[in-house]
């Protein structure tokens, strides 16, 4: 009977201390170390735990990545009514990573279209005093001018990556611009002509090109790039005047400054905002009417001034 009895006593507390044991939680590290304890808390971010060493309670927390496994019991009350209470294991899933467009390792080619406003920069006093010889109010050789000094602009580009963030290649640029009023001119002391006088403006520019960038941010979604480009420029200016079309063409060398900003959406393609500066003077000119065609050289300071400032908006397209 003793020997039952000790047997029983043996038997009691064997089960206590191996429900003990088993109601400690457990968390396994990447590192493959092991941390016996009780859980306290689970979010999205760390584990919050505590352990008793020598009747002190000490508290803790791991971050989710450092954590490979781990398990605790589902709720206070299994543990309390059985030996063997239901145990909860969970793998830690690594974060999902946002998909983002990260721009396209070692692309070669680099085209890009974009289009947008022009503003031309020349000094329009001595044509709009011009204008009113001929017959137009002041304030409408304003309009006339100030209309033909705002146009439309496209851009495209195409450029080969040499070394590092920079590249050359090829550029075109294109320019149009028009305006009109209506004129009275005096041709005798009787008779005054009323016509039309209007222009349709064009610069033509292509060139080569130096072109460098460099990308910016967490993932390499912003670029800012530059460049220059030197080439020809073709002027031509089609004017009509007392029902007779002149045609006035120049050529001289043009040269274009670019600071842009792109942002990817997708690894391959960016978006690209665009401002520019383009120079350039034509000093002689051939003037041609339905019956003759004249070269004339233009006194300095009557020299077409071509500058503008371009801002365009566009898509690249790496590959």
């Amino acid at each position: 009977m003793k020997n039952l009895k000790t047997f029983l006593l043996l038997s009691l507390f064997f089960l206590l201390y191996s429900s003990t044991l088993y109601s400690q939680d457990r968390i396994v590290l990447t590192s493959g170390d092991t941390i016996t304890c009780t859980i306290i808390k689970v979010n999205k971010s760390y584990l919050v735990y505590s352990q008793n060493f020598n009747g002190v309670s000490a508290k803790g927390k791991v971050p989710r990545d450092k954590i490979a496994e781990w398990s605790y019991r589902m709720t206070p009350e299994t543990n309390a009514t059985s030996f063997m209470p239901e145990v909860k294991t969970e793998t830690a899933v690594e974060p999902e990573i946002e998909k983002v467009a990260l721009p396209k390792e070692g692309s070669r080619f680099r085209m890009a279209v974009n289009g947008g406003m022009g503003f031309l920069l020349g000094d329009t006093k001595t044509a709009e005093e011009s204008l009113v010889t001929q017959g137009v109010s002041a304030d409408n050789a304003k309009k006339y001018y100030k209309g033909l000094k705002t146009g439309i602009q496209g851009k495209a580009s195409a450029h080969y990556n040499v070394f590092g963030e920079y590249s050359f290649g090829l550029v075109y640029k294109g320019f149009y611009t028009s305006s009109d009023v209506m004129t009275a001119l005096q041709m005798d002391d009787l008779n005054m002509y009323y016509g039309k006088l209007g222009e349709r403006y064009f610069v033509n520019f292509a060139g080569a090109s130096f072109f460098g960038a460099e990308r910016y941010g967490k993932n390499k979604q912003i670029g800012l790039n530059s460049s220059f480009s030197v080439g020809p420029a073709f002027y031509r200016d089609e004017v009509e005047m007392y029902n007779q079309e002149i045609l006035v063409q120049g050529t001289t060398l043009g040269m274009d400054v670019s600071l842009g900003v792109e942002y990817f959406i997708k690894p391959n393609i960016s978006l690209n905002f665009e401002t520019s500066v383009f120079s350039g003077k034509v000093k002689k000119m051939t003037v041609t009417t339905s019956d003759s065609s004249q070269d004339m050289e233009l006194d300095k300071d009557n020299w077409e001034n071509l500058g503008r400032i371009d801002v365009a908006v566009g898509l690249v397209y790496y590959w």
